[in-house]
C-alpha cells in the first residue's frame, strides 16, 4: 500500500475522533481538566489529564467534572442522586461534598484518565511550550525525500502496524471502562495492577507494549534491508508481535459486553432523538 494512501486511511478513522474529541474552547463539546490535589487518589492521582463529555444523564458512581461555587472546575464521584441534585465525594474524602450538584453545573463524565499528562496540558499554555509545540508542527508539515532503497517486502510489517493498533484500542477501551466503574478492574488483566492504580498500570503496560513492538519493527526493517536476511529471525519477530496481539485481543473481546451495554443504554437512544 503507498504511503499516500495509508495517510489517507489515517485521516479517515482521525477525523471522526478529532469531531468527537473537539474542545469547549473551540466549541466542541469536550472539556479537558487538570487535576489538582489528592482527593480522588488512588483512584486518579494529582497531574493527570481528564478529559470529559456532558450526558444526559449520570449515574452512581459515574466520576463527573463540576464547577463548584467558587467557579472551579472539580472532578469527584457521585455517590448519591437526590431531587436537589448529586451528591459527590472524592474517593480520598473522609465526608460528602457540602454542596448538591445540578445538571447545570455539569462538565461531563470522565471518558479519558491520562495520568501525568495534565502537566503537559499546562506546559503546553505556557509560551515556551506553545513554541517548541509550533516548531514541532512545522518540522512534521516538511515534506520528506522519499527513498528509493526501500524494498517491497513490506507486507510482514502489516503484522507490526496492526498490534499497535490493537494495543491502542485496547488501552482506550480499558481506559473508558475504568473511567466509567473502577471495579472493573478486579476482573480484567491489566500488568502491574499489583504496584499501581488500575489507570496507571494500563497506561504503564501500553507504553511498554508499544515500546516493544516498534523495536521489533525496528529490528526486523534492519534484517529486511540485508542482502544476507535471516528468514527465522523474521518469523521469530513476527511471532513475538503475535505473542502480544492476543492477550490484547481477549482483553478487547472481554470488555464488548460492557461497551454493548452502554450502546443499548446511552448510544442508540442518543442517536435515535438525534436523528428521529
Amino acid at each position: 500500500m503507498k504511503l499516500n494512501h495509508r495517510k489517507a486511511i489515517v485521516f479517515f478513522f482521525l477525523i471522526p475522533l478529532l469531531v468527537y474529541l473537539w474542545p469547549v474552547q473551540l466549541y466542541g463539546n469536550t472539556n479537558y481538566i487538570m487535576l489538582v490535589g489528592e482527593s480522588m487518589t488512588p483512584t486518579i492521582d494529582s497531574g493527570t489529564l481528564i478529559v470529559t463529555q456532558p450526558e444526559e444523564k449520570y449515574f452512581l458512581g459515574d466520576i463527573i467534572a463540576f464547577v463548584n461555587e467558587d467557579g472551579l472546575n472539580v472532578v469527584h464521584r457521585i455517590v448519591e442522586k437526590t431531587e436537589q441534585g448529586f451528591v459527590t465525594k472524592g474517593d480520598n474524602n473522609p465526608r460528602n461534598d457540602p454542596d448538591y450538584i445540578t445538571n447545570e453545573n455539569v462538565l461531563g463524565r470522565a471518558i479519558f484518565v491520562l495520568p501525568y499528562l495534565g502537566f503537559t496540558s499546562m506546559f503546553l499554555k505556557t509560551s515556551l511550550g506553545m513554541a517548541i509545540f509550533g516548531i514541532f508542527a512545522v518540522a512534521m508539515l516538511v515534506p520528506r525525500k522519499s527513498s528509493k532503497t526501500k524494498t517491497r517486502g513490506q507486507q510482514s510489517f502489516v503484522v507490526y502496524n496492526v498490534v499497535l493498533g490493537v494495543n491502542m484500542v485496547n488501552y482506550v477501551m480499558t481506559q473508558i471502562t475504568l473511567g466509567d466503574d473502577i471495579n472493573f478492574s478486579k476482573t480484567m488483566s491489566i500488568p502491574f495492577a499489583n504496584f499501581f492504580e488500575p489507570f496507571l498500570a494500563s497506561t504503564i503496560s501500553f507504553a511498554m507494549l508499544s515500546m516493544v513492538i516498534i523495536i521489533l519493527q525496528f529490528v526486523a526493517r534492519n534484517i529486511d534491508g540485508n542482502p544476507n536476511e535471516n528468514n527465522l529471525m523474521k518469523l521469530i519477530l513476527i511471532m513475538g508481535a503475535i505473542m502480544i496481539l492476543i492477550p490484547q485481543l481477549m482483553n478487547i473481546f472481554n470488555l464488548l459486553p460492557f461497551f454493548t451495554r452502554v450502546a443499548e443504554e446511552q448510544w442508540v437512544p442518543y442517536l435515535m432523538n438525534l436523528f428521529l
